[in-house]
């Protein structure tokens, strides 16, 4: 996760976004191809700090264990996702972004798919955004 930020730090920076941190006292390993994780959380919190308004800007990122599983959860205070396109968004090619080209997600959805973990996303319009990613602790 600290790679992940790291490459987001100068975004981070630059729009003054206000990031919050909370890890468990013990790092929480996953059997994973570390590489790709870093991909896949990279594009999630770009994605953040690309939604949220300069200046007023609140992320934070949340690992944290449960019986079952390990979990990441990555928040913002953006101008959120409307309903009817979440079903989409991890759709290749789908993107609300003026520019973009529709594949950050949809990368991110595969890598952690393809290490057994599952992603939820709750959003609300102009409140924000919560991607919640679960790893069983049985591959960890």
């Amino acid at each position: 996760m600290e790679e992940s930020i790291g490459n987001a730090i100068d975004r981070i920076n630059l729009q003054k976004i206000n990031l919050q941190k909370h890890y468990p006292e013990q790092p929480l390993m996953v059997n994973a191809d570390k590489g790709k994780l870093v991909i896949a959380f990279s594009n999630i919190l770009i994605n953040a700090v690309e939604a949220m308004e300069a200046g007023k800007g609140e992320l934070t990122v949340t690992i944290q264990e449960t019986p079952d599983n390990h979990t990441v959860i990555i928040k913002d205070n953006g101008k959120g996702i409307p309903q009817e396109y979440l079903t989409k968004l991890f759709e290749p090619f789908f993107t609300m972004k003026q520019n973009g080209v529709g594949l950050g997600l949809s990368a991110s959805y595969s890598i952690i798919q393809s290490h057994k973990g599952a992603v939820q996303v709750e959003s609300q319009v102009n409140k924000g955004t919560t991607f919640t990613i679960n790893f069983n602790k049985l591959n960890a």
